[in-house]
């Protein structure tokens, strides 16, 4: 019994630092945002000259951004809820709502983006896809990558979640 907790207990914890490492490493992208909206604004009111890339960019890595986070976010408990009802519940009922919840709503959803995300990205690469909005055509086949990516580690912090939830309603701590 116990080397099958440690087991668990060490794959909750790879899953965190694998959350926290990709959110840490996009968190990066916000600089060259910010940058890009920066010289945009300088570009457009100074100059009186816009550029034909500074919108394409902010939404491709404000996407990545936002994606890339959401299993971090899911690991610190940052996702909106509605506490109505959950707040008064007992761990164990709280741990009992949230299995349940993983398995009829989080599971399947997350899924069906991660499938339908691969299947979305390879056609981009094997189209090479450019986008039709910009002036400058940038490829979208990287972003278009980016949601399988994120799905995964989304669905790696869900199944660290879900056995936190479990290890609730069966009476147990939330540790690990």
């Amino acid at each position: 019994m116990h080397e099958s907790r440690r087991f668990v207990d060490s794959f909750i914890r790879l899953v965190d630092k694998i959350s926290e490492y990709c959110s840490k490493a996009f968190a990066w992208l916000i600089i060259p945002m910010v940058g890009g909206l920066f010289y945009e604004v300088i570009a457009r009111y100074v100059f009186t000259a816009p550029t034909v890339w500074a919108y394409d960019l902010t939404y491709m890595l404000y996407g990545t951004l936002f994606v890339m986070g959401s299993a971090y976010a899911l690991s610190k408990n940052r996702h909106v809820r509605i506490d109505v009802f959950y707040q008064r519940f007992s761990p164990r009922w709280k741990g009992i709502t949230d299995a349940c919840l993983y398995l009829l709503l989080f599971f399947p959803f997350v899924l069906v983006l991660f499938i339908k995300g691969i299947n979305y990205a390879s056609h981009s690469w094997t189209i090479r896809e450019a986008s039709p909005a910009g002036a400058w055509r940038p490829p979208l086949y990287p972003l278009k990558t980016v949601l399988p990516v994120a799905m995964f580690v989304l669905l790696l912090q869900g199944a660290a979640q879900f056995v936190r939830s479990l290890r609730l309603a069966l009476g147990g701590k939330q540790n690990g």
